[in-house]
Protein backbone atom coordinates (compact mmCIF):
# COMPACT_ATOMS: atom_id res chain seq x y z
CA UNK A 1 0.00 0.00 0.00
CA UNK A 2 1.61 2.72 -1.28
CA UNK A 3 -0.32 5.36 -1.97
CA UNK A 4 -2.75 6.72 0.71
CA UNK A 5 -5.85 9.35 1.07
CA UNK A 6 -5.87 10.91 4.40
CA UNK A 7 -10.37 12.86 4.40
CA UNK A 8 -9.67 15.45 7.26
CA UNK A 9 -9.71 18.93 7.56
CA UNK A 10 -6.43 20.25 7.02
CA UNK A 11 -4.40 23.58 7.55
CA UNK A 12 -4.58 26.81 6.39
CA UNK A 13 -7.78 25.92 6.81
CA UNK A 14 -9.05 26.33 11.12
CA UNK A 15 -11.58 23.05 10.72
CA UNK A 16 -11.72 20.52 13.69
CA UNK A 17 -8.77 18.44 13.91
CA UNK A 18 -6.94 20.35 11.47
CA UNK A 19 -3.58 20.33 13.02
CA UNK A 20 -4.14 16.72 13.85
CA UNK A 21 -4.70 16.39 10.48
CA UNK A 22 -1.61 18.21 9.57
CA UNK A 23 0.87 16.14 11.58
CA UNK A 24 -0.71 12.57 10.51
CA UNK A 25 0.06 13.43 7.31
CA UNK A 26 3.78 14.47 7.91
CA UNK A 27 4.04 11.18 9.59
CA UNK A 28 3.08 9.13 7.12
CA UNK A 29 5.31 10.97 4.27
CA UNK A 30 8.13 10.56 6.71
CA UNK A 31 7.64 6.81 5.69
CA UNK A 32 9.76 5.26 3.36
CA UNK A 33 6.83 2.71 2.66
CA UNK A 34 4.54 5.58 1.47
CA UNK A 35 5.38 7.52 -1.76
CA UNK A 36 2.47 9.54 -2.09
CA UNK A 37 -0.47 10.95 0.43
CA UNK A 38 -3.12 12.66 -1.16
CA UNK A 39 -5.05 14.93 1.46
CA UNK A 40 -9.10 14.80 0.72
CA UNK A 41 -9.64 18.36 2.79
CA UNK A 42 -11.94 21.03 3.73
CA UNK A 43 -12.32 24.30 1.55
CA UNK A 44 -11.90 27.30 3.15
CA UNK A 45 -11.89 30.82 2.89
CA UNK A 46 -9.19 33.17 2.31
CA UNK A 47 -5.81 34.01 0.25
CA UNK A 48 -3.59 31.54 2.48
CA UNK A 49 -1.36 29.53 0.69
CA UNK A 50 -1.38 26.26 0.62
CA UNK A 51 1.75 24.63 2.96
CA UNK A 52 4.45 22.96 1.17
CA UNK A 53 4.89 19.64 2.71
CA UNK A 54 6.93 18.47 0.09
CA UNK A 55 6.17 16.14 -3.19
CA UNK A 56 4.70 13.14 -1.75
CA UNK A 57 1.52 14.90 -0.34
CA UNK A 58 -1.27 16.77 -2.68
CA UNK A 59 -3.91 18.30 -1.22
CA UNK A 60 -7.35 18.14 -2.86
CA UNK A 61 -10.16 20.73 -1.46
CA UNK A 62 -13.22 18.62 -2.26
CA UNK A 63 -15.82 19.32 0.21
CA UNK A 64 -17.41 22.44 2.47
CA UNK A 65 -18.43 22.23 6.20
CA UNK A 66 -22.42 21.87 6.37
CA UNK A 67 -22.93 20.80 2.98
CA UNK A 68 -24.62 17.54 2.74
CA UNK A 69 -22.96 16.43 -0.54
CA UNK A 70 -19.99 16.64 1.37
CA UNK A 71 -19.37 12.63 1.02
CA UNK A 72 -20.41 12.54 -2.42
CA UNK A 73 -17.44 15.20 -3.63
CA UNK A 74 -15.31 13.02 -0.92
CA UNK A 75 -15.97 9.68 -3.14
CA UNK A 76 -15.41 11.09 -6.35
CA UNK A 77 -11.96 12.23 -5.22
CA UNK A 78 -11.61 9.24 -3.94
CA UNK A 79 -11.81 7.36 -6.99
CA UNK A 80 -10.00 9.57 -8.88
CA UNK A 81 -6.83 9.72 -6.43
CA UNK A 82 -6.42 5.89 -7.20
CA UNK A 83 -5.72 5.76 -3.58
CA UNK A 84 -5.24 2.21 -2.33
CA UNK A 85 -6.09 3.05 1.20
CA UNK A 86 -8.54 5.77 2.13
CA UNK A 87 -7.84 7.02 6.56
CA UNK A 88 -10.74 9.20 7.94
CA UNK A 89 -9.86 11.76 10.40
CA UNK A 90 -13.05 12.35 11.97
CA UNK A 91 -15.03 13.56 15.32
CA UNK A 92 -18.99 13.69 15.12
CA UNK A 93 -19.03 17.38 14.07
CA UNK A 94 -16.29 17.50 11.12
CA UNK A 95 -18.64 17.89 8.71
CA UNK A 96 -21.10 20.24 10.19
CA UNK A 97 -23.42 21.62 13.38
CA UNK A 98 -26.10 20.32 11.90
CA UNK A 99 -27.56 17.31 12.20
CA UNK A 100 -27.92 15.87 8.26
CA UNK A 101 -24.55 17.12 6.66
CA UNK A 102 -22.95 15.83 10.33
CA UNK A 103 -24.45 12.89 9.42
CA UNK A 104 -24.69 11.99 6.05
CA UNK A 105 -20.54 12.85 5.95
CA UNK A 106 -20.21 10.04 8.93
CA UNK A 107 -21.40 7.66 6.68
CA UNK A 108 -18.75 7.95 3.52
CA UNK A 109 -15.91 5.97 5.39
CA UNK A 110 -18.45 2.81 4.80
CA UNK A 111 -19.43 3.87 1.13
CA UNK A 112 -15.90 4.02 0.24
CA UNK A 113 -15.19 1.04 1.98
CA UNK A 114 -18.58 -1.39 0.21
CA UNK A 115 -16.61 0.40 -2.86
CA UNK A 116 -13.94 -1.47 -2.60
CA UNK A 117 -11.46 1.16 -0.98
CA UNK A 118 -9.62 -0.26 2.41
CA UNK A 119 -10.84 3.00 4.61
CA UNK A 120 -10.34 2.89 7.96
CA UNK A 121 -11.51 5.85 10.86
CA UNK A 122 -9.95 7.82 13.69
CA UNK A 123 -12.51 9.06 15.60
CA UNK A 124 -11.73 11.41 18.34
CA UNK A 125 -15.26 10.96 19.85
CA UNK A 126 -18.37 9.25 20.35
CA UNK A 127 -21.91 11.19 20.78
CA UNK A 128 -22.56 8.44 23.74
CA UNK A 129 -20.03 10.19 25.60
CA UNK A 130 -20.61 13.85 25.29
CA UNK A 131 -23.01 15.85 27.90
CA UNK A 132 -25.08 17.38 24.78
CA UNK A 133 -26.97 19.62 27.08
CA UNK A 134 -23.45 21.33 27.26
CA UNK A 135 -23.44 21.90 23.90
CA UNK A 136 -24.83 23.83 21.24
CA UNK A 137 -27.96 21.96 21.72
CA UNK A 138 -28.31 22.80 25.22
CA UNK A 139 -31.58 24.86 24.55
CA UNK A 140 -32.86 22.36 22.51
CA UNK A 141 -34.31 18.88 23.94
CA UNK A 142 -35.90 17.56 21.43
CA UNK A 143 -32.77 17.60 18.95
CA UNK A 144 -30.51 16.37 22.07
CA UNK A 145 -33.22 13.06 21.56
CA UNK A 146 -32.76 13.31 18.15
CA UNK A 147 -29.06 13.11 17.99
CA UNK A 148 -28.83 10.37 21.04
CA UNK A 149 -31.51 8.55 19.35
CA UNK A 150 -29.54 8.85 15.07
CA UNK A 151 -26.01 8.62 16.68
CA UNK A 152 -26.48 4.74 17.13
CA UNK A 153 -27.39 4.20 13.43
CA UNK A 154 -24.38 6.75 12.55
CA UNK A 155 -21.77 4.91 14.42
CA UNK A 156 -23.12 1.29 13.62
CA UNK A 157 -22.64 2.43 9.88
CA UNK A 158 -19.30 3.37 10.47
CA UNK A 159 -18.40 0.37 11.99
CA UNK A 160 -18.84 -1.30 8.65
CA UNK A 161 -16.00 0.44 7.55
CA UNK A 162 -13.12 -1.47 7.37
CA UNK A 163 -12.04 -0.19 11.25
CA UNK A 164 -12.67 2.32 13.97
CA UNK A 165 -9.50 3.27 16.01
CA UNK A 166 -10.63 5.33 19.11
CA UNK A 167 -8.11 7.88 21.29
CA UNK A 168 -9.43 6.93 24.85
CA UNK A 169 -10.39 3.59 26.86
CA UNK A 170 -13.45 4.82 27.73
CA UNK A 171 -14.75 4.95 24.11
CA UNK A 172 -13.56 1.29 23.07
CA UNK A 173 -15.32 0.32 25.91
CA UNK A 174 -18.64 1.92 24.51
CA UNK A 175 -17.56 0.68 20.75
CA UNK A 176 -17.29 -3.43 22.84
CA UNK A 177 -20.39 -3.00 24.76
CA UNK A 178 -22.87 -1.23 23.13
CA UNK A 179 -21.43 -1.91 19.47
CA UNK A 180 -19.77 -5.38 19.84
CA UNK A 181 -17.42 -3.91 17.54
CA UNK A 182 -15.22 -6.67 16.28
CA UNK A 183 -13.26 -4.20 14.06
CA UNK A 184 -12.36 -1.46 16.91
CA UNK A 185 -9.06 -0.43 18.21
CA UNK A 186 -8.01 1.70 21.13
CA UNK A 187 -5.13 3.79 19.84
CA UNK A 188 -3.89 6.86 21.89
CA UNK A 189 -3.95 10.28 20.57
CA UNK A 190 -0.04 10.53 20.23
CA UNK A 191 1.85 13.52 20.73
CA UNK A 192 2.57 15.99 17.67
CA UNK A 193 6.35 16.13 17.21
CA UNK A 194 8.01 19.40 18.92
CA UNK A 195 9.76 21.92 17.37
CA UNK A 196 13.52 21.69 16.35
CA UNK A 197 14.13 25.28 17.07
CA UNK A 198 12.54 25.50 20.47
CA UNK A 199 14.28 25.44 23.53
CA UNK A 200 11.83 24.44 26.51
CA UNK A 201 12.26 26.10 29.48
CA UNK A 202 11.62 25.71 33.16
CA UNK A 203 8.93 26.94 34.60
CA UNK A 204 10.96 28.88 36.86
CA UNK A 205 12.03 31.11 34.08
CA UNK A 206 9.02 31.85 32.40
CA UNK A 207 6.56 35.14 32.90
CA UNK A 208 3.41 35.25 35.14
CA UNK A 209 1.27 33.99 32.12
CA UNK A 210 -1.12 31.65 32.17
CA UNK A 211 -2.80 30.47 28.25
CA UNK A 212 -5.97 28.46 27.13
CA UNK A 213 -6.62 27.44 23.85
CA UNK A 214 -9.59 25.89 21.77
CA UNK A 215 -12.45 26.61 19.70
CA UNK A 216 -14.57 28.75 22.20
CA UNK A 217 -18.37 29.23 22.72
CA UNK A 218 -20.11 26.04 23.95
CA UNK A 219 -18.87 23.45 26.37
CA UNK A 220 -15.55 25.21 26.25
CA UNK A 221 -16.34 28.85 27.80
CA UNK A 222 -14.11 31.82 29.39
CA UNK A 223 -16.37 33.85 31.36
CA UNK A 224 -15.06 31.56 34.67
CA UNK A 225 -11.70 31.65 33.56
CA UNK A 226 -11.69 35.56 32.99
CA UNK A 227 -13.25 36.26 36.50
CA UNK A 228 -10.68 33.57 38.26
CA UNK A 229 -7.78 35.88 36.70
CA UNK A 230 -9.49 38.90 37.61
CA UNK A 231 -10.26 38.07 41.15
CA UNK A 232 -6.68 36.86 41.68
CA UNK A 233 -5.51 39.81 40.40
CA UNK A 234 -7.48 42.12 42.28
CA UNK A 235 -5.28 41.46 45.48
CA UNK A 236 -1.97 41.28 43.75
CA UNK A 237 0.80 44.11 43.25
CA UNK A 238 1.09 45.07 39.80
CA UNK A 239 4.37 43.15 38.89
CA UNK A 240 3.04 39.90 40.60
CA UNK A 241 -0.24 39.98 38.22
CA UNK A 242 -0.85 37.24 36.40
CA UNK A 243 -1.68 37.97 32.42
CA UNK A 244 -4.06 34.91 30.74
CA UNK A 245 -3.88 34.28 27.00
CA UNK A 246 -6.51 33.06 25.21
CA UNK A 247 -6.15 31.22 21.61
CA UNK A 248 -7.95 30.44 19.58
CA UNK A 249 -11.40 30.81 17.61
CA UNK A 250 -15.24 30.81 17.57
CA UNK A 251 -17.19 27.36 17.38
CA UNK A 252 -18.93 27.31 14.54
CA UNK A 253 -22.04 27.44 16.72
CA UNK A 254 -21.08 30.92 18.72
CA UNK A 255 -20.12 33.10 15.74
CA UNK A 256 -19.33 36.48 17.78
CA UNK A 257 -18.31 34.94 21.15
CA UNK A 258 -14.93 36.13 21.13
CA UNK A 259 -15.11 39.45 20.08
CA UNK A 260 -17.87 39.88 22.22
CA UNK A 261 -15.79 39.03 25.06
CA UNK A 262 -12.82 40.63 23.49
CA UNK A 263 -15.01 44.10 23.71
CA UNK A 264 -16.35 43.26 27.41
CA UNK A 265 -12.93 43.31 28.56
CA UNK A 266 -11.06 45.53 26.43
CA UNK A 267 -9.82 47.94 29.74
CA UNK A 268 -8.06 44.67 31.38
CA UNK A 269 -4.57 44.37 29.69
CA UNK A 270 -3.59 41.33 31.62
CA UNK A 271 -6.60 39.96 29.20
CA UNK A 272 -5.51 38.70 26.02
CA UNK A 273 -6.98 37.83 22.83
CA UNK A 274 -4.30 36.33 20.58
CA UNK A 275 -7.10 34.83 18.06
CA UNK A 276 -6.33 31.80 16.34
CA UNK A 277 -2.89 29.91 16.89
CA UNK A 278 -0.87 29.24 13.49
CA UNK A 279 0.87 25.69 13.38
CA UNK A 280 4.32 27.80 13.22
CA UNK A 281 3.18 29.88 16.60
CA UNK A 282 1.75 26.28 18.83
CA UNK A 283 5.47 26.31 20.29
CA UNK A 284 6.10 29.41 21.09
CA UNK A 285 2.40 29.96 22.34
CA UNK A 286 2.89 27.37 25.11
CA UNK A 287 6.60 28.25 25.88
CA UNK A 288 5.66 31.47 27.34
CA UNK A 289 3.29 30.07 29.92
CA UNK A 290 3.69 28.40 33.71
CA UNK A 291 0.27 26.80 33.32
CA UNK A 292 -2.81 26.33 30.73
CA UNK A 293 -6.72 26.34 31.95
CA UNK A 294 -8.92 24.14 30.64
CA UNK A 295 -12.18 24.53 31.86
CA UNK A 296 -14.76 22.97 30.31
CA UNK A 297 -18.51 22.38 30.80
CA UNK A 298 -17.82 18.78 29.89
CA UNK A 299 -15.75 16.78 27.39
CA UNK A 300 -15.88 15.45 24.16
CA UNK A 301 -12.72 13.78 23.26
CA UNK A 302 -8.96 13.46 24.15
CA UNK A 303 -7.56 17.12 23.86
CA UNK A 304 -5.42 17.36 21.48
CA UNK A 305 -4.35 20.87 22.97
CA UNK A 306 -3.70 19.12 26.41
CA UNK A 307 -0.76 16.72 24.16
CA UNK A 308 0.57 19.95 22.77
CA UNK A 309 1.20 22.02 26.20
CA UNK A 310 2.58 18.52 27.50
CA UNK A 311 5.20 18.68 24.64
CA UNK A 312 5.95 21.76 25.34
CA UNK A 313 6.54 21.24 28.52
CA UNK A 314 3.32 23.18 30.58
CA UNK A 315 1.60 21.89 33.10
CA UNK A 316 -2.17 22.09 32.91
CA UNK A 317 -4.99 22.90 35.06
CA UNK A 318 -8.34 21.16 34.50
CA UNK A 319 -11.64 19.27 35.81
CA UNK A 320 -11.82 15.99 37.53
CA UNK A 321 -14.39 15.11 34.93
CA UNK A 322 -15.70 12.75 31.93
CA UNK A 323 -12.13 12.40 29.28
CA UNK A 324 -10.01 14.33 31.60
CA UNK A 325 -10.40 11.69 34.37
CA UNK A 326 -9.36 9.01 31.82
CA UNK A 327 -6.20 11.05 30.30
CA UNK A 328 -5.31 10.58 33.95
CA UNK A 329 -5.48 7.27 34.66
CA UNK A 330 -4.93 5.71 32.07
CA UNK A 331 -2.25 7.85 29.91
CA UNK A 332 -0.87 8.65 33.25
CA UNK A 333 -0.93 12.49 32.53
CA UNK A 334 -1.11 15.01 35.57
CA UNK A 335 -2.11 18.27 36.20
CA UNK A 336 -3.91 20.69 38.77
CA UNK A 337 -7.10 19.10 39.21
CA UNK A 338 -10.53 21.65 40.62
CA UNK A 339 -14.02 20.64 40.80
CA UNK A 340 -15.93 21.24 37.73
CA UNK A 341 -17.85 24.77 36.98
CA UNK A 342 -16.51 25.99 40.12
CA UNK A 343 -14.65 29.06 40.22
CA UNK A 344 -13.42 29.31 43.40
CA UNK A 345 -11.47 25.56 43.14
CA UNK A 346 -10.44 26.60 39.70
CA UNK A 347 -8.43 29.97 41.32
CA UNK A 348 -7.03 27.76 44.31
CA UNK A 349 -5.63 25.81 41.61
CA UNK A 350 -4.10 28.60 39.76
CA UNK A 351 -2.61 29.91 42.88
CA UNK A 352 -1.09 26.52 43.46
CA UNK A 353 0.82 26.53 40.48
CA UNK A 354 2.48 29.92 41.33
CA UNK A 355 3.16 28.95 45.08
CA UNK A 356 4.12 25.26 44.40
CA UNK A 357 6.58 25.59 41.52
CA UNK A 358 8.43 22.81 42.27
CA UNK A 359 4.80 20.58 41.47
CA UNK A 360 3.76 21.77 38.53
CA UNK A 361 7.40 21.27 37.26
CA UNK A 362 6.87 17.65 38.21
CA UNK A 363 3.91 17.89 36.51
CA UNK A 364 4.89 18.99 33.41
CA UNK A 365 8.17 16.48 33.42
CA UNK A 366 5.90 14.17 33.84
CA UNK A 367 3.90 14.91 30.77
CA UNK A 368 6.71 15.43 28.71
CA UNK A 369 8.47 11.70 29.66
CA UNK A 370 4.31 10.61 28.72
CA UNK A 371 3.73 12.15 25.17
CA UNK A 372 7.45 10.95 23.81
CA UNK A 373 5.64 7.32 24.17
CA UNK A 374 3.21 7.07 21.95
CA UNK A 375 4.34 9.61 18.96
CA UNK A 376 2.54 10.36 15.90
CA UNK A 377 4.87 8.31 13.57
CA UNK A 378 3.55 5.78 15.95
CA UNK A 379 -0.13 6.19 15.60
CA UNK A 380 0.55 6.23 11.53
CA UNK A 381 2.79 3.44 11.73
CA UNK A 382 -0.46 1.42 13.56
CA UNK A 383 -2.81 3.31 11.33
CA UNK A 384 -1.24 1.76 8.34
CA UNK A 385 -1.14 -1.64 9.38
CA UNK A 386 -4.34 -1.28 10.13
CA UNK A 387 -5.51 -0.60 6.47
CA UNK A 388 -3.00 -3.06 4.97
CA UNK A 389 -5.07 -5.64 6.96
CA UNK A 390 -8.86 -4.31 6.10
CA UNK A 391 -9.45 -6.68 2.93
CA UNK A 392 -8.51 -10.07 4.86
CA UNK A 393 -10.30 -8.36 7.95
CA UNK A 394 -7.45 -9.82 10.13
CA UNK A 395 -6.39 -7.99 12.63
CA UNK A 396 -3.17 -8.94 14.23
CA UNK A 397 -1.45 -8.50 17.00
CA UNK A 398 0.16 -4.79 16.35
CA UNK A 399 1.24 -3.75 20.24
CA UNK A 400 4.63 -3.50 20.74
CA UNK A 401 5.82 -4.17 24.42
CA UNK A 402 7.80 -0.71 25.06
CA UNK A 403 4.39 1.21 24.50
CA UNK A 404 2.21 -0.46 27.11
CA UNK A 405 -0.52 2.29 26.16
CA UNK A 406 -1.79 0.90 23.32
CA UNK A 407 -4.63 -1.73 23.36
CA UNK A 408 -4.81 -3.79 20.53
CA UNK A 409 -6.07 -6.66 21.02
CA UNK A 410 -5.58 -9.59 18.36
CA UNK A 411 -9.29 -9.72 16.81
CA UNK A 412 -10.22 -11.42 13.73
CA UNK A 413 -13.09 -10.83 11.64
CA UNK A 414 -14.27 -13.09 9.06
CA UNK A 415 -13.45 -11.94 5.51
Amino acid sequence: MKTIAIVTAFPPSAGSLNEYGLHLVNAFAARPDVRKIIVIADKYKGETPELDLGPKVEVRRVWRFNDPLAGIHILRALKSSQAEGALYNLQTASFGDIEIPAALGLLTPTISQKFGLPSGVIMHNLVEAVDLSKTNLAKSPLRQKLVGAASYFVTKTMLMSGFMTVTLDSFWDILKRKYKAKNAFMVPHGSFPMASDIQVTKLLDRKRTIVTMGKFGTYKRLERTIAAIQNLNSSLSASQKIKLVIGGSDHPATPGYLKSLATEHQADANIVFHGYVAEEDVASFFTQAKLAIFDYDSTTGSSGVLHQAAIYGTPAAYPMMGDFIDVTEREGLKGFNFTPLDQKALEESISECFEAPELGQNFADNNLDISKGVTMDTVASIQLQLLRKTKTGNFNVLRRAKNSALHLQEISRPG
